[in-house]
């Protein structure tokens, strides 16, 4: 790094003088794991509703903790007891463990306002899931508004972590964090614009009834649940390691797919969700399609941990199993990006689920 005078933009990027920014950065003293994210949460605090309608002055007055998994229907389901469920975490000292949350309160994000998420749900909220596009519409609405939502989050965050988190360290260190957080930036801003035009595609359908504009695979099945899940993940392989897109820099749009727990008539289902023009979510759901019913179970447990942080699960079903599938599961669920490298698939079975049928719509 070239020599940077004191009253010259500061060398990482935030606007600020050298001697206001990171002059002194090395002798400042570090602040504390529990303080930076007790100060973090603070920053990244967020709440909006995210309904179609919601810029016409029509919501309710409170942005409520909106469920994004059917609370009465697959949490309750999952929850032991004492009504919790379970899920891979980070302790406030950033040590890996097993979080049990209450479940009316798993899952949920200050996305919606009580008004429009009463509205919107209802369909798969406070009827069994049989398969309408309308209702595939708006399960994969709310997995798409917790992505973006969550990524919004994120980014107001950074710049408190540009500003703290390198306190105390060496010059050299600095450098590499600055570097490394403006690379994170890049990222979730581009994910941001993503799924933003992604939330506007199934926000203009839903306002039209535009069901047709969508597609959906849908995997029913019997058994105990075990495991919850609502949430979107870029399919960059097929299930069989084929590539169908990057998410390399420089990439215009990345397509997303949303997948969903919902309970049936029957049993359960997963549900996952695209616009009819994303080729390349079509691409993989015709790959899930392609494996025997006999196998879809477990590859369809290892996907969902390996892609989507927003997923529960049944301490009695975890702790059942042998000790190789536990590690195996939370590795998959705690590596910190799945994308750039395709799923390396068990041959483990996890569930007692069986699947009655394949629905593509």
């Amino acid at each position: 790094m070239s020599k940077v005078g004191r009253n010259d933009p500061c060398w990482c990027g935030s606007g600020k003088k050298y001697k206001k920014c990171h002059l002194n950065r090395s002798t400042e003293e570090a602040h504390s794991i529990n303080r930076l994210i007790a100060d973090l949460k603070s920053k990244t605090f967020h709440k909006e509703c995210m309904h179609p309608d919601s810029s016409n002055g029509s919501c309710s007055r409170k942005i409520i903790d909106a469920h994004t998994i059917q609370k009465k229907g697959p949490l309750k389901s999952i929850a032991d007891e004492s009504n919790h469920v379970y899920c891979f975490r980070n302790d406030q000292n950033g040590k890996d463990v097993v979080l049990k949350l209450g479940w009316q309160k798993a899952s949920t994000f200050k996305g919606f306002c009580a008004k429009h998420d009463k509205e919107m749900f209802s369909p798969i909220e406070d009827e069994l899931y049989y398969g309408s596009k309308n209702q595939s519409l708006i399960a994969g609405y709310r997995a798409v508004a917790l992505e973006y939502f969550k990524k919004i989050s994120v980014v107001k965050g950074l710049p408190f972590m540009s500003q703290h988190v390198d306190r105390g360290m060496p010059v050299e260190a600095q450098i590499e964090f600055q570097r490394y957080l403006n690379s994170m930036k890049q990222g979730f801003f581009k994910g941001i614009d993503d799924f933003k035009e992604t939330l506007n595609t199934y926000a203009n359908s839903h306002k039209s009834q535009a069901y047709d504009d969508f597609e959906s695979l849908t995997v029913y099945f019997t058994g105990d649940l075990n495991i919850a899940v609502s949430g979107c993940f870029s399919p960059d392989f097929t299930i069989s390691g084929k590539r169908i897109q990057t998410l390399a820099p420089g990439v215009k749009f990345v397509e997303n797919i949303a997948v969903n727990t919902l309970n049936t008539e029957s049993g359960h289902a997963l549900v996952f969700s695209w616009p009819k023009t994303f080729t390349k979510c079509s691409e993989f759901a015709e790959s899930l399609i392609s494996i025997n019913h006999n196998d879809l179970p477990s590859k369809l447990v290892e996907l969902t941990f390996s892609y989507i942080e927003n997923t529960y699960f049944s301490m009695s079903w975890f702790n059942g199993l042998k000790n190789d599938k536990k590690i195996l599961i939370e590795s998959m669920a705690r590596r910190s990006i799945q994308y750039g490298e395709a799923v390396e698939f068990s041959n483990y079975e996890y569930t007692n689920w069986k699947v009655e049928r394949v629905v593509r719509n």
